[in-house]
């Protein structure tokens, strides 16, 4: 079990960063988890699921908090926290970053079930049911929040990309007067 747990923490980081939105919070989120999980580990039946089990411990201890303490997430400006990253060549690295801030922002902008929804298919590939179960739903209302997100998400970056472009169209032709 312990081998397991190891394995899985960057991925509970990564999913505690996206639910707090905080470099602090999510450490201790993923910390509680792992207790969490290491206490009650005799209630995994499946160790295939341990995933989701996890998934599904971080996103509980979430929602405890978020009562306990009544607060709202805090904004983050990064999308991942992995340290070993490659870095872009540095002819790409200004448009990737620049892509990459829209991103953020537009995941930010969103309610936070569609952005737990959105994490949880797009970077851990968890079925909607695995979803459901982690986020506590039905899979209909994952289909949904999943749905949405995806326009909000389109909408927004097709409208900031637009309004990046439009600028930049728009200096073109002030300069050629």
């Amino acid at each position: 079990m312990k081998a397991l747990l190891e394995e899985y923490v960057p991925r509970v980081y990564r999913f505690a960063l996206r639910l707090t939105n905080n470099h602090q919070d999510a450490e201790d989120l993923t910390q509680e988890t792992c207790l969490r999980a290491w206490r009650h580990r005799g209630r995994l039946r499946d160790v295939a699921a341990v995933r989701v089990w996890l998934f599904t411990i971080a996103a509980n201890v979430w929602r405890d908090w978020l009562r306990r303490h009544k607060r709202r997430p805090r904004v983050i400006d990064t999308l991942d926290d992995d340290q070993g990253a490659p870095t872009p060549p540095p002819e790409r690295g200004l448009i990737a970053r620049e892509d990459h801030d829209r991103v953020v922002e537009a995941l930010q902008r969103l309610p936070s079930r569609q952005r737990e929804v959105l994490y949880l298919h797009a970077w851990e590939q968890l079925s909607l049911g695995e979803m459901a179960e982690v986020l506590d739903i039905s899979v209909d209302a994952v289909k949904s929040s999943l749905s949405l997100a995806r326009r909000r998400m389109r909408e927004w970056l097709r409208t900031a990309t637009h309004s990046a472009s439009g600028c930049a169209s728009s200096t073109d032709e002030q300069a050629r007067m």
